[in-house]
């Protein structure tokens, strides 16, 4: 399978994450439905990594005080990564409230750890879907990500 870090990801929050109302995961028996899907144990390795990183940054990243009236720029090396429509994307979702200036970072900083740039808005959705459900009380803003990602007559702007 030609995988890559993003796609198993957007697999493992479908199909075990999502509709879990559990808050235990059996990590095994996880990886071992993932290895019989066919996606690699280093990958698979890399996206447990990735979910406990970003639980990890939910956590640091809300102590830190942002300012509400500042304005993102993004660095070199996370534009070298992130392109223009993602970034525009990023923008659109801060300014319209569906992500808080911490909840930005967070997803920035969750990029960043991918190990791919093999990723589009599409992607970005899903991983900004996979940052709000990693944090207590965000079912409006989770509500809103997902309408705008299902109501095909839906279009962001920026």
């Amino acid at each position: 399978m030609n995988e890559n870090i993003v796609e198993l990801l957007l697999y493992l929050f479908e199909n075990y994450i999502y509709d879990n109302d559990s808050e235990e995961f059996d990590k095994q028996s996880i990886k071992h439905g993932l290895s019989q899907a066919g996606f690699t144990s280093s990958t698979i390795n890399h996206a447990f990594s990735w979910l406990e990183d970003l639980q990890s940054d939910v956590g640091t990243f809300q102590s830190i005080p942002l300012s509400t009236d500042g304005f993102r720029v993004f660095s070199v090396h996370e534009q070298l990564k992130i392109d223009d429509e993602s970034i525009d994307f990023i923008y659109y979702l801060n300014n319209s409230g569906i992500l808080d200036n911490v909840q930005r970072e967070i997803l920035i900083n969750a990029i960043m750890k991918l190990e791919t740039n093999q990723f589009d808005v599409d992607d970005l959705q899903w991983l900004a879907l996979m940052v709000l459900f990693s944090q207590p009380d965000q079912e409006q803003a989770f509500a809103n990500l997902e309408a705008l990602m299902f109501d095909s007559s839906e279009f962001y702007e920026h």
